[in-house]
């Protein structure tokens, strides 16, 4: 999004006025059985919220409030991992909930006056529900056969930060050559090599096959200026949400 706005962090205590944290509800088909975060995340956000690689910290933290603290995390950051973005996002959003309650603060700006206002709003108001999608997807090109692709996924996001790719276009080929699975009759050595040899109209076709299928979280916080009273529309980033300072 265009504009990223800072948002208090989760782990900082609501304030005194605010109700207890609810009751965590029945799990829902293919959600996460988190337990609520503790000190020893709260520590290990502290010491790592600086890094740029917020989706493994947002992978860290689910995976260790999926096991009791200290337990090995290892099949835990499998299952993580394995999940697509916008559903790592949204049990990082319910995560919050169910450890601090639904109730945040942030601060956004005005593009109308310029001035800053401290808002506060609800977690439980955000459109967090989509349907599951199948982890692979079929597309037939036209020339080449049936391309089988499977939906990127928070490892490919954490892996892809990794990667330390700059351009737009190299990002792509990365994330194709590592979601194309087959094409027509080739199985074997999709790599990056080859997916940068593909035409860029067949690029484009695998591409855009992907972005239909990915389910997104687009949340914004519908709000109102403090000093001058124009609507803001906020972008609630899921990352920054949870490592602002």
């Amino acid at each position: 999004m265009a504009m990223r706005e800072r948002v208090d962090s989760p782990l900082r205590p609501p304030a005194p006025e605010a109700a207890e944290p609810a009751e965590p509800p029945a799990s829902a088909a293919g959600r996460l059985s988190l337990r609520p975060l503790t000190g020893w995340e709260e520590e290990y956000v502290e010491r790592r919220q600086g890094e740029p690689n917020t989706a493994r910290l947002c992978n860290e933290i689910l995976a260790r409030c999926l096991v009791e603290p200290g337990e090995d995390t290892t099949a835990a950051r499998a299952k993580v991992r394995d999940l697509l973005v916008a559903e790592r996002d949204r049990e990082l959003v319910a995560l919050r909930r169910l450890s601090l309650g639904p109730d945040v603060r942030a601060t956004v700006s005005c593009l109308a006056c310029g001035e800053s206002s401290e808002v506060e709003f609800s977690v439980d108001v955000l459109p967090l529900e989509f349907e599951s999608q199948p982890p692979q997807l079929r597309l037939e090109l036209p020339g080449v056969g049936e391309a089988v692709l499977r939906l990127p996924t928070a490892g490919d996001q954490e892996d892809l930060l990794d990667a330390g790719l700059e351009g737009e276009a190299e990002r792509r080929s990365w994330l194709l050559a590592r979601c194309l699975e087959r094409y027509g009759d080739r199985s074997e050595g999709i790599d990056l090599g080859f997916v940068r040899g593909l035409p860029v109209r067949t690029r484009a076709a695998l591409e855009a096959a992907i972005e239909e299928r990915l389910p997104e979280l687009d949340l914004e916080m519908a709000v109102e200026c403090a000093s001058c009273g124009a609507p803001i529309a906020a972008p609630f980033d899921v990352a920054t949400f949870f490592f602002s300072s």
